[in-house]
């Protein structure tokens, strides 16, 4: 089902960071969402994720407004990964794995078949199988970054919202998790994605949104909404534009805007 918002507007104590936001994200692709620093990303995927409620405006699941779900339903609908996840408990790799799938159990119920299954294809997913016995505070930030990545995966959701993840990874890594994003919205699952950098934003997407100061700039497939004019409004930049292997057309920002 769609992850659809119309005219959101959601303030911050007394700063109103989204103002009129609209746009129809697909399931089956991968959707980044880019602009500069404090332009809003983060705020509008936390609303997303029902997390944050807008002053105006709706989000909708299919035709169900997101308000109107119960907590569960909204965690099994919505998987969300924060820019800064926190771990609380010194609990082994797999142990924090196999919440994710806490959504999908009655109280007090023991792990399934199905539960088992789920956690090991995501630990699988994001290379992350050979830490499994590991207390999870022994891992370095990125391997972290990854199970949490996993605990989120293990729960199936139908929509992968994540704020920035490849933060914390290096290159490889980076490459590797972008392609099992596309792994898995090949799949069927809606994928969104806070990022910073234009080229792995185009490598990645199907389609963008790019905002500025809490507005919508352009939504479109990320051919056009990556285009010279957008990313001049948006960041200020000019970009070259240069094909990759796929013929994806990848935008390398080359200087600031004059004038």
């Amino acid at each position: 089902m769609d992850l659809s918002f119309t005219d959101l507007a959601v303030s911050l104590g007394n700063r109103e960071v989204l103002q009129g936001v609209s746009a129809v994200f697909r399931p089956g692709r991968v959707t980044a969402i880019l602009g500069p620093n404090g332009s809003g990303k983060s705020t509008l995927v936390k609303t997303l994720a029902g997390l944050l409620d807008p002053d105006a405006g709706k989000v909708q699941l299919g035709t169900r407004l997101l308000g109107r779900t119960t907590p569960a339903e909204r965690a099994r609908a919505i998987g969300y990964l924060p820019q800064d996840p926190m771990v609380h408990w010194d609990l082994r790799v797999e142990d924090v794995v196999a919440l994710g799938r806490l959504p999908h159990r009655a109280p007090f119920a023991g792990t399934s078949a199905a539960d088992q299954e789920a956690v090991a294809a995501a630990l699988a997913a994001t290379e992350t199988q050979k830490f499994r016995d590991r207390t999870i505070t022994q891992l370095s930030g990125g391997e972290r970054a990854r199970v949490l990545l996993a605990r989120v995966l293990a729960g199936q959701p139908e929509w992968l919202l994540a704020d920035e993840p490849l933060a914390s990874l290096d290159p490889v890594h980076q490459l590797t998790l972008l392609e099992q994003l596309r792994l898995l919205a090949g799949q069927g699952m809606g994928v969104v994605i806070v990022l910073h950098d234009l080229v792995q934003a185009a490598r990645a997407a199907d389609d963008v949104l790019l905002l500025k100061d809490g507005k919508v700039v352009a939504f479109g497939p990320a051919n056009e909404a990556l285009a010279h004019q957008p990313l001049r409004e948006a960041f200020g930049v000019e970009v070259m534009v240069i094909g990759d292997d796929s013929g994806r057309l990848l935008p390398v920002p080359i200087g600031r805007t004059k004038g």
